[in-house]
């Protein structure tokens, strides 16, 4: 059984919009670094790792959801992938700062802290809403329920 992690633009505007806002945010940091006369490279190390980052929790999200394991490896699956990807990130961006450049560590910084940070919101919107899409219509209680 394959599951859809985010909506179609078919089920609606909003919902698609709270899927895609870390993309939007991160396409529109762009012009602001550009602006700013930040290092483009900083845009760049942010981005590649707000994408890296959102491809690696999707794929944690649908092994999660597809796992015929029990529920608690689900939420361990989930768990240790954010815990990871933090570290991981932190890591990186640390390096790049101390070792290559403070201005592109800090500018990568701002882009995947942005992104990420509008991502999880667009992410909680979407959860809400598919929450009272279940509360407007509840599914109907087949002979065996009760």
């Amino acid at each position: 059984m394959s599951v859809s992690v985010y909506p179609s633009p078919r089920e609606g505007a909003l919902p698609f919009t709270a899927a895609i806002l870390g993309i939007i945010v991160c396409i529109a940091a762009l012009p602001v670094v550009l602006l700013v006369q930040a290092p483009l490279a900083g845009w760049v190390l942010g981005a590649g790792l707000w994408v890296i980052n959102w491809t690696l929790a999707q794929m944690a999200t649908k092994f999660s959801i597809n796992s015929t394991a029990s529920p608690a490896a689900g939420v361990g699956v989930a768990g240790g992938s954010i815990m990871i990807r933090a570290f991981l990130v932190v890591v990186i961006l640390y390096a790049v700062a101390i070792r290559i450049s403070h201005p592109i560590g800090l500018t990568a910084a701002i882009v995947f802290l942005a992104a990420f940070s509008f991502d999880l919101m667009g992410r909680m919107m979407l959860f809400s809403l598919t929450e009272r899409a279940r509360e407007l219509n509840p599914k109907p209680k087949g002979p065996t329920d009760s």
